[in-house]
């Protein structure tokens, strides 16, 4: 009896003497620890792993076999552990997953290590870690990663990654295989790689040791020695370093795109073409009415005469123009820049003009304080943009109603501008309405295609300018543009201005 009652006091001081240990080692540790005997009885346990496992009392853990916070799962998973560890004598790190306080479930990451006296097991001490986040994020990557896959694999379009040394990481199912043997799946194309090699490589070596991002459209050769064309990206891979590791290369077939341009620019290059013949006719026509070939012709008639041959003119050098943008394969005008009066190119146009407003009940007043100061630029494009804001301030314009031109100095530059009565620009649409293609000219029901002012602000811009739209809801609107007197170093001549 003594014996027992002494062995009692033993285990008494062992499990103190651990507790006592963990109670200074581990006190502040934020991973919970525990040790337990051969028996698996737990022996002591540091206020990490109390609070782990929701025990608010050491006495209801402490010399027991079983944590009656644990569930049914959880008791077993603990149990084929211990005699994993006692028959093997190797350590084991497993996940076990707890509901908390709050009901979120938490992760736990255990790691549990027998205790050995020459290969005698005395028992196990197991480290918890709260994982729960690094799980989650985890969790997360993975899930990004195969969306990612997913969206890869899904992409009508060639996508793939290279190392530093353009070997194949990863990309769309027909990445491998175009990168591999040149075959575009989702066209359909073999391209010939031997023949494109050299020009790819340059392209790689650029984006490597430039460390920029690489746009350009190509023309390639297949296998029967037809040429297509695609466009490119290549995009550099850095690491926190900001060092190129490898490449992202986008490819996208674009023949149809290029034949579609092919015939929209054939197709207005003969329009154009179609049209320039009877505008030399009737230039010709007026011409010779204007020297009295078909009898004399009295003053009014004459202004009259003299106005539609100007608009004739006018519409000639457009004409050209266009002509000579669609030789262009790049769809490019180049700036033929000329010194001349903007007061005077306002005042040709409001005479070329007057009759159109006059039919729509629309008067026109004209206010100029340049005296008549002479500017630096395309006179044909110039007057291209005074003529469409002026055929959109007319178009627009209430009945009965004044148009009110101003041409101006401010801050340095030359200024037109026109205020009219017409229906109140929204905010939204104020800042699409130099936006190619639109138009809201079917609310008025009236025609548009969207290009004009699109045009307009194009050459106002290629002429270093800017273009302005304001709106007011009394009716009241107000477009024009502001232009350098001299030409701008940014446009030194050559091809300025891209439709």
């Amino acid at each position: 009896m003594e014996s027992i009652k002494n062995s009692a006091i033993n285990e008494h001081r062992q499990n103190s003497y651990y507790t006592n240990i963990l109670s200074v080692l581990f006190k502040d540790c934020p991973d919970g620890i525990v040790f337990k005997d051969k028996d698996s009885k737990y022996l002591a346990a540091n206020d990490a792993f109390l609070k782990f496992y929701k025990i608010n009392n050491p006495r209801d853990l402490i010399g027991k076999k079983v944590c009656k916070t644990l569930s049914k799962e959880n008791l077993k998973l603990v149990s084929d552990v211990n005699s994993a560890i006692e028959e093997d004598k190797q350590p084991i790190s497993y996940i076990m997953n707890i509901e908390n306080e709050k009901g979120l479930n938490k992760i736990y990451n255990i790691t549990t290590t027998p205790i050995l006296d020459k290969l005698e097991f005395l028992g196990t001490v197991s480290i918890v870690k709260d994982v729960t986040h690094e799980e989650s994020v985890k969790e997360r990557f993975v899930l990004k990663h195969f969306q990612l896959k997913s969206l890869l694999e899904n992409i009508p379009m060639l996508i793939y990654m290279q190392d530093k040394n353009l070997n194949y990481i990863t990309g769309t199912k027909p990445s491998l295989n175009f990168v591999k043997e040149g075959f575009d799946a989702f066209s359909g194309i073999h391209i010939d790689k031997n023949k494109s090699r050299i020009e790819e490589d340059e392209e790689n070596k650029f984006v490597i040791l430039n460390n920029k991002i690489l746009v350009k459209e190509k023309e390639v050769i297949d296998y029967k020695g037809t040429p297509h064309w695609y466009k490119v990206y290549k995009v550099p891979i850095n690491d926190f370093n900001n060092d190129v590791t490898g490449i992202i290369t986008l490819a996208n077939n674009i023949d149809a795109e290029k034949q579609l341009n092919s015939q929209r620019e054939t197709f207005v290059a003969s329009l154009g073409h179609d049209l320039k013949n009877p505008t030399i006719a009737q230039i010709r026509g007026l011409e010779l009415l204007l020297k009295g070939a078909f009898g004399e012709i009295s003053l009014s008639q004459r202004e009259l005469v003299e106005m539609i041959l100007d608009s004739c003119r006018y519409m000639n050098g457009m004409l050209s123009t266009l002509l000579a943008t669609y030789r262009n394969n790049e769809g490019i005008t180049e700036l033929s820049y000329s010194e001349f009066s903007l007061p005077d190119l306002v005042m040709e146009c409001v005479s070329e003009m007057i009759y159109v407003a006059k039919d729509k009940g629309v008067g026109i007043s004209i206010n100029s304080n340049l005296n008549p100061e002479i500017i630096n630029a395309d006179r044909v494009q110039i007057k291209r943009v005074i003529m469409n804001l002026l055929s959109n301030g007319i178009k627009y314009s209430f009945k009965d109603s004044i148009l009110k031109l101003s041409v101006y100095k401010e801050n340095g530059k030359a200024c037109f501008e026109f205020e009219n009565k017409s229906p109140y620009i929204a905010e939204e649409k104020q800042k699409t309405i130099f936006a190619q293609y639109v138009t809201y000219a079917s609310s008025h029901k009236e025609y548009g295609t969207g290009l004009g002012l699109y045009s307009s602000k194009k050459i106002i811009e290629a002429h270093s300018g800017k273009i302005f739209v304001k709106s007011y809801k009394d009716n009241r609107n107000i477009f024009g543009f502001k232009l350098p007197y001299k030409k701008s170093n940014r446009t030194s001549g050559g091809k300025d201005i891209r439709f």
